[in-house]
């Protein structure tokens, strides 16, 4: 243990002379010459936000977040000193509306006059959409480009519950509230399969149309190329999907030339460490990820991000009550989860409201409770490949009994009522409970849809047929009257600009929400996991939070989405 203590310790002097020399360094250089090329590798996990654990950010190191790429991209569009950039794309998590968010900046930098160029190795489908923004994309000799439509596909635990002998006791109110069927069946349901299909469908439309209009092919061209994959690096020159075969340093000596032989290089991380937005007028930016959890926001001990709800209502109270913040841009990617914390946040959304203008920016998921909290704001802003609606809810438990006859393990109890036993994980629910669960589920189903049909002021019987737990891209949720404009980011600070009244050509100045740490505070809290006896009491506190979701009846998360390839 204190050969741990003393690892850990040094760590932290090495890393505090490090983040001294780092900061001396960049600001004894953050000129940028002319002719400057940014330079960018997107792969592997592209997250949202900062994720909060400490040892992602000093051990792994910060990667660049999807936030942080759009705004670098926006800041460069418009730099004269900039004049192209070079992305080498890999394989990454980015899901189809942050995609969408970062090719939307890219093609806007092209638009600006400025040059982009993708290199790629081995791409499927997400690298190669991404890679399509470019202007002119690269494909390594002897490669593949594997790219030949979509596929969704979802696995099922029902047979493997049945072999240990555990129950699942699930229920939910809509029809395509389908997250339960991932325990109760072994395949697709009819609701099921349509709804994932649906789904496919519109995100393949999307990506198909995306692809032709930056390669300048017709739609039906790229479907009946897409159908004919994958292709050898030769084959996809020959469909115009890719425009030459080529190395890292053929690309290189081609950005050279394009760069009118300058050899200019930046990474867009040190760029936008040398820049900064300015904007005589400042909007808050509240980042909500992960699932929704009564307390604070944080990295859990599985590697899920939670949304607390305790963090959540800090933060509307600070950009509340910060006469400098304009608006509040309430950014949104999270798939739901607990009712009653849901509805904490969604109050705090109302009380900001009624004070300053808050537009909201869904990522790649706001759906149930995600889309739940998002309710009160002004405006609602999603690309179209988002995630959103999911208009239902589920509950229940899982009975382990017949898992403990297996293990020849035991339980008994006493209990002063019948009620007692709602949420003992050793038996289903009596037909009393059953009735008691199924009706409280109603009454939130109910809730949310007049909380819907208030908000987006609809029938609620027209909300109830889009509802039922269906889940809608960004783009159908639009036509449906869920969400108001498609856009990313930028699309809500204009709005928030235009509600706040402020001038269009006025730059702002963006306050991130929770704020990333500071040094001290990633020291201290790094130094704190040198105590066994405060980790214990962490894992246990999380242990003894997981257990007390478990026994909350009501989920209003996203149902079950396929993994698409």
């Amino acid at each position: 243990m204190k050969t741990f203590v003393k690892v850990v310790l040094g760590l932290i002097a090495i890393l505090v002379v490090l983040e001294i020399v780092g900061l001396g360094i960049r600001y004894a250089s953050r000129r940028i010459p002319a002719n400057t090329v940014l330079t960018m590798a997107i792969e592997g996990l592209i997250e949202e936000q900062p994720a909060q654990s400490v040892f992602s950010s000093f051990l792994v190191g910060a990667p660049l977040t999807v936030t942080e790429i759009v705004e670098g991209l926006d800041r460069a569009r418009t730099d004269p000193r900039i004049t192209g950039m070079v992305v080498r794309v890999g394989e990454s998590t980015m899901n189809m509306a942050s995609l969408q968010e970062v090719r939307d900046k890219i093609r806007e930098f092209n638009r600006a006059g400025k040059f982009s160029v993708a290199h790629l190795e081995l791409a499927t489908n997400g690298a190669y959409f991404l890679a399509s923004a470019c202007q002119t994309i690269f494909q390594l000799p002897k490669s593949m480009l594997y790219v030949r439509g979509m596929m969704a596909s979802s696995t099922f635990y029902r047979g493997t519950l049945d072999k240990l002998g555990i129950v699942a006791d699930l229920y939910n109110v809509g029809e395509y509230k389908n997250a339960v069927n991932l325990y109760t069946e072994k395949k697709y349901t009819p609701p099921h399969r349509e709804a994932t299909q649906a789904l496919l469908d519109d995100w393949y439309g999307e990506y198909v149309r995306g692809v032709a209009e930056a390669r300048g092919l017709k739609p039906d061209d790229v479907k009946t190329a897409f159908a004919k994959g994958p292709f050898n690096s030769e084959e996809a020159l020959g469909v115009k999907l890719v425009d030459r075969l080529g190395y890292a340093d053929d690309a290189r000596a081609f950005v050279r030339e394009k760069n009118h032989g300058s050899e200019n290089r930046l990474s867009l991380r040190e760029y936008l460490r040398r820049t900064e937005r300015e904007g005589e007028s400042q909007l808050a930016v509240i980042f909500a990820v992960g699932d929704i959890v009564p307390g604070r926001s944080g990295d859990e001990v599985f590697g899920e991000t939670l949304l607390g709800s305790d963090t959540m209502v800090e933060q509307f109270r600070r950009a509340r009550e910060d006469d400098a913040l304009k608006a509040v841009i309430f950014r949104i990617d999270s798939p739901g989860g607990v009712t009653f914390a849901s509805e904490v946040i969604r109050r705090e959304v109302e009380l900001t409201r009624r004070v300053k203008p808050v537009v909201v920016s869904m990522s790649d998921v706001a759906a149930s409770g995600g889309y739940y909290i998002a309710l009160p704001a002004n405006r609602i802003v999603a690309q179209p490949g988002t995630i959103t609606g999911s208009i239902g809810v589920y509950g229940g438990k899982f009975n382990l009994q017949g898992l403990y006859d297996k293990l020849g393990l035991s339980k008994d109890y006493v209990a002063t009522t019948d009620n007692a036993t709602l949420d003992y994980l050793f038996q289903n629910f009596t037909p009393a409970q059953r009735e008691t669960v199924q009706k409280h589920m109603r009454a939130v189903y109910q809730d949310f849809i007049a909380g819907v049909a208030a908000a987006r002021r609809m029938k609620p019987e027209a909300v109830d047929r889009i509802g039922q737990g269906r889940v809608w891209t960004g783009e159908r949720a639009r036509q449906l009257g869920l969400v108001d404009e498609l856009g990313g980011l930028d699309t809500a600070i204009a709005v928030a600009k235009g509600l706040a009244k402020i001038p269009k050509s006025e730059k702002v100045g963006l306050v991130y929400l929770p704020p990333p740490k500071s040094l001290l505070e990633r020291i201290l809290s790094l130094s704190e996991v040198v105590s066994f006896g405060n980790r214990a009491a962490s894992l246990r506190a999380r242990l003894a939070r997981l257990e007390a979701l478990a026994r909350e009846p009501v989920w209003t998360l996203l149902p079950s989405v396929p993994q698409v390839q």
